[in-house]
């Protein structure tokens, strides 16, 4: 009896440091959790934050390229009108020399006319 009552203590002993390490392996499993779930909320944070960033970047290209577009519509409009003048000043310019070359080509009259 007494042998059989050994036998059980050194059972209860045993499951004793079986519960005892179970209890650790809980504890730090709890812990190991808790930092694991602190991780993915801040993973959740950064992506949120990279999110906004990606946003707010996008909207700041959007309006870039818009302003660039009304610049290269007036820049269009000043290049459009200043060939529009320089169009009006070489027909300016070859109706003139047309009409001095006529004048040279008829001088021989014209001297003839007066003389």
């Amino acid at each position: 009896m007494s042998d059989e009552l050994s036998h059980i203590s050194s059972l209860l002993d045993r499951f004793d440091r079986a519960i005892t390490q179970l209890s650790e392996v809980s504890n730090s499993m709890d812990k190991m959790l808790a930092v694991h779930e602190s991780r993915l909320e801040n993973q959740e944070k950064q992506a949120e934050i990279i999110h906004s960033r990606i946003n707010d970047f996008k909207k700041e290209m959007m309006d870039g390229i818009k302003e660039l577009r009304y610049e290269n519509k007036i820049q269009h409009a000043e290049v459009n009108e200043r060939l529009s003048r320089l169009e009006k000043w070489r027909w300016f310019v070859v109706g003139a020399a047309a009409c001095f070359g006529f004048i040279l080509a008829q001088m021989p009259s014209i001297t003839k006319i007066f003389n």
